[in-house]
């Protein structure tokens, strides 16, 4: 397998654990010192480091969802830098279902997710959701 055939076959294995919601699969993706960073948000400016925090923060945002789907539409792999575009769909257990559109960006070191940022609009989300999720978090109103 050519190391761009791996490189893809990684993404595709982290959008398969995401979906199952398997959180330490996830994390057995990434080097030990990996990053998952969340760009909308100014305070994750450094981003997730390490297996233990990278569980904890798809724990925080994620776990209280009944599924999770990964509508993974695209994926770009030049060397150790992946692109996907993918649509997620958020299935919340009150019925609450969102849809976010999403571009990542993987970069791979030895085999594993060194890093791995995500862009996605932050308002389009968060108006989809139900208000216990992340009750903390500022809704737009648009009314």
């Amino acid at each position: 397998m050519s190391n761009e055939a791996a490189n893809r076959a990684l993404a595709e294995a982290l959008f398969a654990a995401l979906e199952r919601m398997d959180w330490p699969a996830v994390a057995e993706l990434f080097t030990e010192d990996g990053t998952y960073q969340d760009m909308p948000f100014e305070t994750d400016s450094g981003g997730t480091v390490g297996h233990a925090g990278i569980i904890g923060k798809l724990e925080v945002g994620l776990s209280m969802l009944e599924r999770f789907e990964m509508g993974v539409t695209d994926i770009w792999v030049s060397g150790d830098n992946v692109l996907v575009e993918r649509v997620e769909v958020w299935h919340h257990p009150d019925g609450t279902v969102a849809s976010l559109p999403v571009l990542c960006r993987l970069q791979i070191r030895d085999n594993k997710i060194a890093h791995w940022r995500e862009y996605w609009d932050y308002n389009y989300l968060i108006a989809q959701q139900p208000d216990s999720w992340l009750p903390q978090s500022p809704r737009p109103r648009w009314d």
